[in-house]
């Protein structure tokens, strides 16, 4: 069985990485692959969203604010390189808020969204399931979710003029964030200063 992930949203997996907690207000985006994601007739097929991401790994996505076509773009020349069948690549934009908003049976939110930023990637993050839950149950809370979620749209068409800076705004809360931690007196101690 795999170890339990960080579904805390209060608390960063990587402190030390983090340019700071998802906050609702902000928009995730995830990389869809056709043909891998999309069933015949164009729509997300439920391969979009793995069962094993969602309950022990993360659904893997990135922070808008964070990252920037460019960075996006080479992502993508990466899994073309990595995965030659691969036609078009797409993102997802989906709303944090659509994604925490509570089910109206339970009024807890299914899903969480967790920063886990990693060292020159600050805007990576991963929606998990609330808790634990066995494979039918997350079946049944992925096909409610993929119901929910907004078209896929052309890279060029999710990032406009006012975002061409995010990854630098990662990089720099991400240097921030490292030169106030605990760890900088390792670096420190690498480095000679």
């Amino acid at each position: 069985m795999p170890q339990e992930p960080h579904r805390d949203e209060g608390k960063s997996a990587a402190p030390w990485l983090s340019p700071g907690l998802v906050q609702s207000n902000e928009v995730v985006m995830r990389t869809i692959l056709d043909p891998d994601h999309l069933g015949p007739d164009g729509k997300l097929a439920s391969a979009a969203i793995s069962l094993e991401d969602i309950r022990f790994r993360g659904w893997s996505v990135d922070r808008k604010y964070f990252t920037s076509l460019w960075r996006v773009r080479l992502s993508h020349y990466r899994w073309k390189k990595k995965k030659p069948k691969v036609r078009n690549v797409y993102v997802l934009p989906v709303p944090v808020n659509d994604i925490r908003r509570p089910n109206p049976t339970t009024g807890q939110p299914d899903f969480v969204v967790t920063d886990t930023a990693m060292l020159l990637n600050p805007a990576h993050a991963a929606v998990l399931l609330s808790g634990p839950h066995g494979e039918g149950a997350a079946r049944g809370f992925r096909n409610n979710l993929l119901r929910k979620l907004p078209q896929y749209v052309d890279l060029t068409q999710a990032f406009g003029s006012t975002d061409k800076y995010g990854y630098l705004r990662g990089m720099f809360k991400q240097i921030t964030t490292i030169l106030a931690s605990p760890f900088r007196n390792i670096f420190r101690s690498m480095s000679g200063f």
